[in-house]
């Protein structure tokens, strides 16, 4: 089997054996108000940053009260750099790609580094739970923003070092977000994420897990997900902006998520996405080159 058979396959498996065991998301409700409406409506109570703990949070959105958590996973001081860290969708527990992109145990990270819980992330059940409707997967994308941008704001307080914003999947698209509707960190990198969200819902091998309620709408999807607009719109450079994307991707397409950039240079990876995101060494790389 080649390569790109391989790697494809893979992704497909993953998805099709997961979508045997749980109901379609967006199965319940299609509609809802824009990820900018959600973001508004976000209040978020966010305790100081004071020492290596885990910061359980507790959000109050359009859809109900949310609970994110915030990480510091490592302090090394206010003459390092910071990186911020989200993890991919249903990733439980929501650890567990960070802790094999940077084991600390085993090599020293010159970073402050933070990871984010996105809200339905404590359980697998209050995952499943929550993507009955596109307006939870959105309230949920407007509290990680919030959290990322309050730790921003609390890290310049202690620090004029350079602060760095990735994620994985998911958390590549919360990245690309933050830099639409905030930019306040100096560098981000969106790994194996684009612009265009409803494509992976609706065109991919990851549509097997979207009901057919939700795909029946596609106009509503693309209103929803499709991120390039904004992206095109925003009315600030893209030159902090440093994707990876992986070339036999059939989650992320490569090539619909990299037209998604607008022309900006993305580094690619010979991996699908399942394999790419197990590709710690890479994801790793990229991120402490551009934030180095």
């Amino acid at each position: 089997m080649s390569n790109v058979n391989r790697h494809r396959v893979i992704d497909t498996l993953a998805i099709t054996t997961g979508s045997m065991f749980f109901p379609g998301y967006f199965r319940e409700k299609v509609e809802s108000v824009s990820l900018e409406a959600h973001l508004e409506g976000v209040q978020l109570q966010m305790p100081p940053i004071a020492g290596e703990n885990t910061y359980e949070l507790t959000a109050q959105t359009l859809v109900g009260e949310l609970h994110p958590a915030l990480r510091l996973v490592q302090w090394k001081g206010a003459a390092y750099p910071t990186l911020i860290y989200h993890h991919g969708a249903m990733e439980i527990p929501f650890d567990y790609g960070f802790r094999n992109i940077f084991p600390l145990a085993k090599m020293d990270i010159d970073a402050n580094l933070f990871l984010v819980r996105a809200p339905y992330h404590n359980r697998r059940k209050d995952f499943l739970g929550g993507m009955v409707a596109t307006e939870n997967w959105l309230g949920m994308k407007a509290v990680s923003l919030r959290v990322i941008e309050e730790t921003i704001r609390q890290v310049r307080s202690m620090s004029d070092r350079p602060i760095l914003v990735g994620g994985t999947s998911l958390g590549g698209f919360i990245a690309n977000l933050h830099h639409i509707h905030f930019n306040s960190a100096d560098v981000y990198t969106p790994l194996l994420a684009g612009l265009a969200m409803h494509d992976a819902f609706l065109y991919s091998v990851y549509s097997k897990a979207v009901d057919a309620s939700a795909k029946a709408q596609p106009e509503t999807m693309k209103r929803l997900f499709d991120f390039q607009p904004s992206f095109d719109a925003c009315g600030h450079s893209h030159d902090n902006v440093f994707p990876l994307l992986s070339r036999h991707d059939a989650i992320i397409r490569f090539e619909v998520q990299k037209a998604s950039y607008s022309g900006l240079e993305v580094a690619v990876i010979d991996k699908g996405h399942t394999t790419g995101a197990l590709s710690y060494d890479a994801l790793r790389n990229h991120m402490l080159k551009h934030l180095a």
